[in-house]
């Protein structure tokens, strides 16, 4: 049978034929609209929208006289028409339904196989033709949707190994980690002498420090896939630098460092994901005191374009045969690189940085010159509120 051979014409309901009907239904003002499909004995539908239909007999189809039609089929009441008044869905103790438009659904090779249609229960004037054209071009969507193959539902975006175990190794550690790191604050304040004090300080900031490399790995896998998304808030980025600086300090001095106090010249609030951007300044300031100069120093202005700037630099050197480029790609932790060492980070700190400024419409870079390394991002200055 000609109808079976129809690509698209399944028993399953679809969201695009729902809204050509419902195209229909407010063309016409009525509440009900279906595509109809009839076969040998029967009747059923591709789409109803406005009420539940069932598959009925054929010989009870309004839609058996549309397709017989060559033209629109137009009942502007349906309890005056001979052919329809004793019909069971116009009858007294039935739905009573008065008003039928409705035009043939017909194949490309010619067989006709359906109807687009519309029905009210209360009796309608005849539609004016250019409605009824408008009727004609949407039951010729609807022919062309189904003659042309559904479409595949379209594949993930290929997901690298790497990207599989960031995620993998993400969320696996995430849960035990969150334990260990409460329970190990849970022991510091019960526990007694310097040696023992030491030892879980110690423990602490260690388990500070993986988390946050986790919380890097679930950014940057959310990064490849594209699952990052930005929540804007009003930021004070002064606020922001110094409870980064006094989180920080200590590590700097740890490690040999020298942190100066941040500088913020703005005049104003930024609109800006605060979360992220603190993401950003945090690995670029670990960066600088992992592998940069013995002095960091965090400025953030704005140049002379107006746009926003957040410097974080260092007096480390990078040596030239270092390709920039290398840097923002991920597990790249510098290289060769001038006072620079390779310990600490997964080398994901720059590429994830670089993908959050460009979220929030800016740029990122890393400046090298004879003072030093600067790891720049820049805002346009439309982010300045006030």
């Amino acid at each position: 049978m000609a109808v079976q051979n129809v690509p698209g014409l399944t028993r399953e309901n679809e969201v695009l034929f729902d809204t050509l009907c419902m195209a229909a239904k407010r063309l016409f003002d009525c509440p009900i609209a279906h595509i109809s499909v009839v076969e040998e004995n029967t009747q059923w539908y591709k789409s109803v929208v406005g009420i539940e239909l069932e598959e009925m007999p054929k010989n009870n189809s309004f839609c058996t006289h549309t397709i017989m039609a060559g033209t629109p089929m137009v009942v502007p009441d349906l309890s005056l028409d001979p052919k329809f008044k004793d019909h069971p869905m116009v009858a007294e103790g039935g739905p009573q339904a008065r008003f039928y438009a409705g035009v043939p659904l017909i194949l490309s090779s010619g067989f006709r196989f359906g109807s687009l249609c519309v029905l009210d229960f209360v009796a309608h004037a005849a539609p004016s033709e250019k409605d009824l054209d408008i009727l004609t071009e949407l039951g010729r969507a609807v022919v062309a949707a189904l003659e042309k193959a559904p479409a595949q539902a379209a594949a993930p975006p290929p997901t690298s190994s790497q990207d599989t175990f960031l995620t993998l190794v993400g969320h696996e550690l995430r849960t035990p980690l969150t334990i260990i790191h409460g329970s190990i604050r849970m022991l510091d304040t019960r526990l007694e002498g310097e040696i023992n004090k030491k030892l879980s300080q110690s423990a602490i900031k260690s388990s500070d420090h993986l988390s946050k490399l986790i919380a890097t790995i679930l950014e940057f896998s959310d990064m490849r896939t594209g699952e990052l998304r930005l929540k804007e808030e009003t930021t004070n980025l002064a606020e922001l630098a110094r409870d980064i600086a006094d989180d920080h300090t200590t590590a700097a001095e740890a490690g040999g460092k020298t942190f100066h106090v941040p500088v913020c010249d703005l005049p104003a609030a930024i609109l800006a994901d605060k979360a992220h951007i603190k993401i950003c300044l945090i690995s670029l300031l670990m960066n600088s005191v992992l592998h940069g100069g013995d002095i960091i120093s965090l400025y953030i202005g704005q140049n002379h374009d107006g746009d926003i700037e957040l410097r974080v630099n260092d007096n480390g050197k990078i040596d030239e045969s270092v390709e920039l480029s290398e840097l923002y790609k991920p597990f790249i932790v510098g290289g060769d690189v001038e006072r620079r060492g390779t310990g600490g980070g997964l080398g994901l700190g720059l590429p994830l940085t670089r993908r959050l400024v460009e979220l929030h419409g800016g740029e990122f870079e890393v400046i090298v010159d004879e003072a030093g390394t600067t790891a720049c991002m820049r805002l346009p200055k439309w982010r300045l509120r006030g």
